[in-house]
This record gives C-alpha cells, sequence and structure tokens, in this order.
C-alpha cells in the first residue's frame, strides 16, 4: 500500500512539474526555431523551389500551438518552405515568412494568406500565433505603434512599409486581407482575446530596395 502511495505521489509529482515546464520549453523551441531559420542562407533558386510548394491557406481552422504540433514543427523546420522574412524594429520582432498557414508554419514564423500574393502589390498579408506576455512569433506585434517602419524581404529586395492602422476586428472579418484599389499595404493578422478576435495591423507601402541596400536591417 505504501509503494502504491509512493508511486501515486511520484506521478502527480511528475505531472505537476510537466505542467509547470511544458510552456517555457515550448515556447523556448519556438524561439528557437525561428532564430535558426532567420540565421540561414537562402539562394533565390530556393526561395522559388519554396514558392511552387503546395500550402495550406485555411486560416479559419488555425488552432492555438500544442506542443506536439511544436515538436513536428521542428523535425520539419529543415526542410519548411521559407519564402523572406520580417522585421519590426521598434518592437525587436524577425521572423521567417513561409508560405501558407499551415500548423508547422505557424510554430515558426509568419504565414502568407493567399497563394499568389506579391511583395511591394496589393494586399500582402500575414498571419502569426499570439503568446500573452511573450516575445515571440506575432506577440511583440501588440506594442507596435501607428508610424513604426516594417521591413519585409523576398531575401532579393526589401519592402518597406509604415505602420498605418492597428485595430480589434471579428473573427469573421475576412475582407481585411482582400486587395484594395489603388493602394499597396501590408497586413498582419495575430489572434486576440482568446483567440474569439483579431489584431489586424496595415502599413502602407513606403518604397522598395535592393537586400544588398539594406543596411543591416535583416
Amino acid at each position: 500500500m505504501n509503494r502504491l502511495r509512493l508511486a501515486l505521489l511520484i506521478g502527480v509529482l511528475i505531472i505537476g512539474l510537466l505542467l509547470i515546464f511544458i510552456n517555457p520549453i515550448q515556447n523556448a523551441m519556438i524561439a528557437h526555431m525561428s532564430d535558426q531559420l532567420n540565421a540561414a542562407e537562402y539562394s533565390i533558386d530556393a526561395i522559388e523551389k519554396n514558392n511552387q510548394v503546395d500550402a495550406d491557406f485555411e486560416f479559419e481552422a488555425v488552432q492555438s500551438l500544442s506542443i506536439s504540433e511544436v515538436l513536428q514543427a521542428q523535425i520539419k523546420a529543415s526542410n519548411m518552405p521559407v519564402i523572406g522574412s520580417i522585421a519590426v524594429p521598434s518592437v525587436h520582432m524577425q521572423l521567417p515568412i513561409l508560405k501558407g498557414v499551415g500548423n508547422a508554419v505557424l510554430a515558426i514564423g509568419a504565414g502568407t494568406m493567399k497563394p499568389n500574393q506579391q511583395l511591394g502589390h496589393g494586399n500582402y498579408a500575414l498571419a502569426g500565433h499570439y503568446f500573452e506576455e511573450k516575445d515571440i512569433l506575432f506577440s511583440p506585434l501588440y506594442q507596435a505603434q501607428v508610424g513604426d517602419i516594417i521591413y519585409v524581404t523576398d531575401m532579393y529586395n526589401v519592402y518597406e512599409y509604415r505602420l498605418a492602422t492597428k485595430k480589434i476586428i471579428a473573427a469573421t472579418d475576412v475582407y481585411i486581407i482582400d486587395d484594395i484599389p489603388n493602394q499597396t499595404v501590408l497586413t498582419l493578422i495575430t489572434c486576440a482575446e482568446k483567440g474569439s478576435k483579431r489584431l489586424a495591423l496595415q502599413a502602407d507601402f513606403v518604397q522598395s530596395y535592393s537586400l544588398e541596400n539594406a543596411k543591416g536591417t535583416f
């Protein structure tokens, strides 16, 4: 009986420790994967190949990240379809951009929300996960201010945008990623109010220049 009680006590202790440490472990893994892909070098051929892969664009089906999805993303990390990078210096955010919004993609960085969107044209929309009081993935965007500069690169050119609007929208307001006549914008979407709504940021296009002239932005 004493052995059984001891075994149960040890089991409860282990479960308790897992519950305490699982979120910090998960967050550290996400940050590591993002940094790893940001630090990697990609040829133009590799980027073009990644742009051609099949991807999931069903943002409405995106769920909160679980530790199992983060682990699966870590296994696939070296083969993920990286197509660029985004940097928001004012909130110390830099993430890889990957094609689509599949679970593995959103466990690592920013995902493209439309199949054929192009930087510097129309409405370039990106989605990312939010973690309360964390500095990973799209969480820093809550600290962004209107007027902040956002840099996005396709690993060939850098596209500079200036944040124009920041607002909470309904989860059903999918029009936010539609092209806007005669406007070139960047739209960033993440969760708000525990997933029931969305935080939407839109930035106006300023200029573009070659990556070689980015002066350390990426």
